[in-house]
């Protein structure tokens, strides 16, 4: 996700219907690096049915479903507590390739993951240091947890190659942090926007990259700000830092 706060120390099933060149190239006040974007996706979308991703409402009923699209090594969008996210399986070196290419985002750009509850942080991340209790008074809720990432885990080693700190993610959004329980591996996780745009906060707001979506989770309009969660580095031994 995309996150602009830091704290150190203790962020209506329907097949989508093919993207239309013509709209693109009337969408005038795009530069000409955008306009190439959405021309080729509108071309993909025209070409290539299987692309077309299904919009989804984001209740109980679609799991298994969500499941199966992480399992496939596709990318969801997806409501979380702060923002609309793209999500894929956190184990899987082809879903992070593809999340980076969605975003148009370097890949020296770190991923944050979610699980499902703070009590599953430990399977991913160092924690024997922190005060008993600390994670369950933070999470869930709209922080990513910054820890020094274990070793021997299931997470792929192309999730932010090189470095020693995992962002962690236990979003107070039912249907993502259900969605992780049931599928029983984190969630490599970002903002649902190319990078350098806005954060959204409904569906209709990232239409341009939900051809790079296998399913479109609509959980309706998030009210908060754009700022994305807040970074809490819980990485070093008893210090608090903002």
């Amino acid at each position: 996700m995309q996150f602009h706060q830091r704290i150190s120390g203790s962020t209506c099933v329907a097949s989508i219907r093919s993207f239309q060149v013509k709209y693109f190239c009337r969408r005038s006040w795009l530069t000409s690096s955008h306009q190439r974007t959405h021309l080729r996706r509108a071309l993909r979308a025209d070409t290539t049915s299987a692309s077309i991703p299904r919009l989804l409402p984001a209740t109980g009923r679609r799991l298994a479903e969500a499941v199966e699209v992480l399992r496939q090594e596709k990318i969801l969008a997806i409501p979380t507590d702060t923002l609309y996210g793209l999500a894929a399986s956190a184990s899987s070196e082809n879903s992070i390739k593809k999340l980076y290419a969605a975003k148009q985002r370097p890949i020296t750009v770190p991923l944050a993951i979610c699980v499902s509850d703070a009590q599953v942080i430990t399977k991913y991340a160092h924690t024997e240091h922190l005060e008993i209790g600390l994670l369950e008074d933070l999470l869930p809720g709209p922080f990513t947890i910054l820890l020094a990432r274990k070793t021997g885990s299931c997470l792929t080693a192309h999730l932010n190659p090189g470095l020693t700190l995992l962002g962690i993610r236990v979003p107070n959004s039912e249907f993502i942090t259900a969605l992780a329980r049931k599928y029983g591996h984190a969630l490599a996780l970002t903002s649902a926007n190319e990078s350098g745009s806005s954060s959204t906060l409904a569906v209709h707001e990232f239409e341009d990259i939900w051809i790079e979506c296998a399913a479109v989770l609509d959980g309706g309009q998030i009210y908060s700000e754009r700022s994305g969660s807040t970074i809490v580095d819980l990485s070093t031994p008893g210090t608090l830092q903002n």
